[in-house]
């Protein structure tokens, strides 16, 4: 819409939505915050059902002026019937709809949606997910959250057929006791990841001139997330992380890792880092240890759990495999962690590390235990590049992949803890009823 053009990039333009001869089913306005009234208004007399409202210039200035128009053009819209995503936002992001925020990512639905309070967070993650082929079922990035707010875009994810893992970035929560009730119903039927912004006094302090919001306190916070069964993620990262994990396997029986990987240091720290998420790294029998012997050379290696292979193995894909298959098949273990060192690999080439990646799938799936594949580069950008090729391999054929045995084991932690927790709140709500 715009009133100096009837085209715009070979588009028919009109003058105001009111000229607009067909229904009109959701509009995005980014037109000078004074002019936005107006543009509500004819909103309302077009009957037009959703208005996003990227403009900003709103509440979230802490000025007057701008909390008294947002509360104007909500006034407005309540009275016409029309709903407000916003203002200081994106809008929604589609792609069945066919309603992108981003051009230069697959037009691929997938089954996670987003809701998202920063603008920004809301494209780095599209981003982001795109990269790790996450693929959205929808997005919403809301801003002030003037009309609309978290609870509303939960309670939709919550019974969206299209949505089986939701997520978010939250700063402030506009009907805290909706919200957790909201919370509670979503968690109870798929998994929910939150990462929470401002929680920190400075963090609170920068959420109030962003969106407009009073973030609370940390400690309330983490409580709140126990009760509901919400997983807390810290970063974004984390939370793609985590995404990723529900993705790509099912729930492991419990908590006990086997780890097939090379080189001492990078056993040693993949243990600790198992542990110190909640996992457990429990010690190989004498019996699977013997087994593994047969074909792998005693000195330099350690065969007690995590399995700190030969050269002459891990450079041999059918003994690579041949471990993967002993480790997996022993019933003390109930998830695989995977490593390929992409360091260790650059002499011998991309082909090398992919013939690896392929031998790890194929052994991966004559398992049911769920397999996660970690592909160490080090920040070393010719191990990066390999392991974006080789992580993309693994990734479409079904695995998680992680950068470091860190990220993966906090991940897993994150799913299994997911199920736990949802076990616990229906034993406790079984007990209640039959008491």
């Amino acid at each position: 819409m715009n009133p100096h053009a009837s085209e715009i990039m070979g588009l028919r333009s009109y003058p105001s939505i009111t000229a607009i001869p067909e229904p009109v089913d959701y509009v995005i306005c980014g037109v000078p915050a004074p002019v936005v009234p107006t543009i509500v208004r004819d909103c309302a007399v077009a009957r037009a059902r959703v208005l996003a409202i990227f403009t900003a210039g709103f509440s979230e200035t802490g000025e007057e002026p701008g909390i008294t128009m947002e509360r104007e053009i909500v006034e407005i819209a309540r009275k016409g019937g029309v709903r407000i995503i916003g203002p200081n936002c994106l809008g929604v992001h589609s792609p069945a709809a066919g309603v992108f925020l981003e051009m230069y990512i697959p037009e691929t639905s997938g089954r996670v949606s987003f809701l998202s309070q920063s603008g920004g967070y809301a494209r780095q993650f599209i981003a982001a997910a795109a990269e790790r082929e996450i693929f959205l079922s929808k997005l919403v990035s809301y801003g002030n959250a003037a009309d609309l707010n978290e609870a509303d875009f939960l309670e939709y994810f919550t019974e969206d057929s299209d949505t089986a893992v939701i997520a978010a970035y939250v700063e402030g929560v506009r009907e805290p006791r909706r919200f957790l009730a909201a919370l509670r119903e979503a968690s109870a039927a798929k998994p929910v990841i939150i990462l929470k912004g401002g929680n920190t006094e400075a963090g609170g302090q920068a959420t109030m001139s962003h969106t407009a919001s009073i973030s609370g306190s940390k400690y309330v916070w983490e409580a709140l997330c126990r009760q509901t069964g919400v997983v807390q993620a810290h970063d974004l990262e984390e939370t793609a992380d985590t995404i990723q994990a529900f993705g790509s396997f099912k729930r492991p029986r419990g908590r006990r890792v086997g780890i097939v990987g090379i080189g001492g240091g990078v056993s040693v720290v993949a243990a600790d880092d198992c542990e110190n998420a909640g996992l457990v790294v429990p010690l190989f029998p004498a019996e699977l240890r013997g087994e593994l012997g047969t074909f792998t050379s005693i000195a330099g290696t350690s065969l007690r759990n995590p399995v700190d292979t030969s050269a002459e193995v891990y450079w041999d894909e059918a003994a690579l495999a041949r471990t993967i298959d002993l480790v997996a098949r022993w019933g003390g273990i109930d998830i695989m962690f995977i490593i390929l060192n992409a360091v260790a690999t650059i002499r011998r080439g991309v082909d090398t590390l992919r013939r690896q990646g392929e031998a790890v799938v194929a052994a991966a799936r004559r398992t049911e235990k769920p397999t996660v594949v970690i592909i160490i580069a080090g920040g070393i950008e010719a191990a990066e590049q390999m392991a974006r090729v080789v992580g993309k391999q693994c990734v479409r054929a079904g695995f998680a992949v992680y950068p470091s045995c860190y990220r993966a084991a906090r991940a897993v932690d994150h799913v299994i803890g997911y199920y736990e927790n949802w076990e616990r709140r229906l034993s406790a709500g079984a007990e209640v009823i039959s008491g």
